[in-house]
This record gives C-alpha cells, structure tokens and sequence, in this order.
C-alpha cells in the first residue's frame, strides 16, 4: 500500500529532528517511493510502501513525541480514475459522480435542481426587494 507522510516539528525543534533523520535508517519492508522538504520549514513530505501497520509503527516510533505524523493512503490518480470506472461500471452506473441520491436522481441531477433553486431565490429576493423600495 502507498502512503504519505506529512511530517511536522516546532522550530525550536529543528536540530533534534535534524540529527535523528541524518541517524535514521529506514526498514527493509518501507520502500521510499520519494521525500521532499518544505523550503519554508519544519515539513516534510514522504510517499513510500509498506505492507503492514507494524512497520508503519516502528518507522514513526523514534519520531513520536517530536513530530507531528499525517499519515494517507494515496494512488496515482490515472489508477484511481480506472478503478473508479471499473467500480462504477460494476454497481451498474456510467461514470463517477453518477450516484443516486435521494428519488433515485444522480448527483448531476441533484445539482441542476439546486442550481435551479438558487436563481428562483436570486429573482424572489429582486422581486421582494423592488417591491420595498420608496417611489415617492
């Protein structure tokens, strides 16, 4: 599985994190995809495979208590949007975002019905608000 690590410190930690990165070894079972570094500081960003939480655990470990971990499960969006189709097409829908929504309407429909809605206020309130105002 590919994840992404966001990983945060304070400033007045720079150096602690500084000397355990440059110390650190990953496991054999991470296998680093890329790492890059926030120019701006105190961020960095990892995308690497692990097969288990177990080695998820021990790599963050030496870190905790010092950093900050945002950890994600992340595809390439190419797979994602192949096997977006192939689920949609399984649940018997063309494409994604065609859900059924409450009637049994797809979002696309959902979302006209509010566009909809939304221009019906827009002319009430123009309506409401010509109907106030002073002509003397």
């Amino acid at each position: 599985m590919l994840l992404m690590d966001i990983i945060t410190w304070e400033p007045k930690d720079s150096l602690k994190v500084a000397e355990l990165y440059a110390n650190y070894e990953y496991s054999k079972d991470i296998k680093i995809i890329d790492e890059w570094t926030d120019l701006t500081g105190y961020r960095t960003f990892i995308i690497y495979e692990t097969e288990d939480e177990k080695t998820y655990a021990a790599s963050v470990f030496p870190f905790m208590g010092l950093c900050r971990f945002e950890t994600f499960p992340v595809m390439k969006l190419d797979k994602f949007m192949q096997l977006a189709q192939k689920l949609a097409e399984k649940a018997g829908e063309e494409k994604p975002g065609a859900e059924q929504g409450e009637g049994g309407k797809t979002s696309e429909e959902i979302f006209q019905q509010i566009e909809n809605l939304e221009k019906r206020i827009e002319r009430l309130e123009h309506h409401s608000f010509v109907q106030q105002e002073d002509v003397t």
